[in-house]
């Protein structure tokens, strides 16, 4: 967890927000903005987990009786309410928050289940309006603190020493799946979380987001690697490339193609520019090259509490770039039954220039046959 003051500094930013629009209360399950506001990650199971907040009282976690004493270890909330198993959880959700003539106007998160709706709504006989908090949170979880700045550079350096020992590591006749496990083992020594691990080799690297799989490593193939991990809840990504032998003309032109637009967009990003434009200064690069149709994905994605969240760098977004906006730069370029080019980084938006989030070189790493 962060520090107990932002997470209640955030309570009272919603308690404000549920006060000026006139809604009683909100209620959230497990989610990133759940985590974002309680301060502990939680898998969404069949048993009610559920964040309670109101105008004017304490914030409240209505969980299983036999799972509080563990909660209590993992949030920074003091009210939590158990639900034993032979009762109804929403009916205490209802209970909780009284009754009301005309019925209750309720803030939801996006990430609220259908099924969870339908039996809170059941348990308050109907709701007289029902909103979406998430706008809210997303406005204020797009603006990375320096304690959330801080987490996510630890978490890159520990994926610059996995996504380093597989390339060191990584040898002929060794599948995709087995150098996979090589990250995960890294990140997991080094007491961090393993998100993912995109290891793609040869042909299979112009598939932008495949799974690895039991392809063998062969000589002269591409050599991918786009990986991630989290710590304390806070994510990296970064995506590497090296080759097995010599390099061929074409892959040299594409690879430094790539790395010529992200140097580019690197370079000229820069606050209260839109994201579109963020996204033509890389795609300017390829175009100009002829590999423009070869280019088929956004320039990047932010980065925080999920590995993919706002803002995103993609052509025709007006939304502006901020000072603590954190996202990835990563432009490619994939052939189809050859190979895949892509190189990524992170950076965090600052008014002088974009900080790196992510350490490791960008060259393209020469692996022995």
């Amino acid at each position: 967890m962060l520090d107990e003051s932002v997470y209640k500094k955030r309570i009272e930013q919603v308690q404000k927000h549920l006060e000026s629009s006139s809604v009683d209360f909100a209620f959230l399950t497990q989610s990133p903005n759940f985590q974002y506001l309680a301060g502990f990650e939680n898998d969404m199971r069949e048993r009610l987990l559920a964040l309670v907040i109101r105008q004017d009282a304490e914030p409240q976690i209505v969980a299983p009786a036999f799972e509080v004493s563990a909660h209590t270890f993992h949030t920074w909330i003091k009210d939590l309410v158990p639900w034993a198993e032979d009762e109804d959880p929403y009916a205490l959700v209802a209970e909780l928050v009284g009754e009301k003539s005309g019925g209750h106007s309720i803030f939801l998160d996006d990430d609220t289940p259908l099924g969870v709706y339908w039996a809170l709504e059941t348990a308050f006989g109907g709701f007289a309006e029902t909103a979406s908090l998430s706008p809210m949170i997303n406005s204020m979880r797009i603006i990375k603190s320096d304690k959330e700045i801080e987490l996510m550079k630890k978490a890159g350096h520990i994926i610059n020493d996995a996504v380093l020992k597989a390339f060191k590591e990584v040898k002929i006749g060794m599948t995709e799946q087995e150098v996979q496990l090589i990250v995960h083992k890294e990140i997991r020594r080094q007491e961090a979380t393993p998100t993912f691990a995109a290891i793609q080799f040869g042909e299979n690297s112009a598939l932008p987001h495949a799974e690895a799989g039991s392809r063998e490593l062969k000589k002269g193939d591409v050599v991918f690697m786009d990986c991630g991990c989290k710590l304390e809840g806070y994510n990296t990504d970064m995506t590497r490339v090296g080759v097995v032998g010599p390099p061929t003309e074409e892959l040299e032109r594409v690879f430094s193609t790539v790395l010529h637009a992200l140097e580019t967009a690197f370079e000229n990003i820069a606050p209260r520019m839109a994201c579109g434009a963020a996204d033509g200064l890389a795609r300017r690069v390829i175009d100009d090259t002829g590999y423009g149709d070869y280019f088929t994905h956004r320039l990047g994605h932010g980065i925080g509490l999920e590995i993919h969240e706002p803002p995103y760098i993609v052509r025709g977004s007006s939304q502006e770039l901020q000072a603590g906006m954190c996202h990835s730069i990563e432009p490619g370029i994939y052939l189809e039954g050859k190979f895949g080019i892509r190189i990524e980084d992170l950076v965090c938006i600052r008014e002088d220039g974009p900080e790196l989030l992510t350490f490791t070189p960008r060259d393209l790493i020469q692996i022995d046959p």
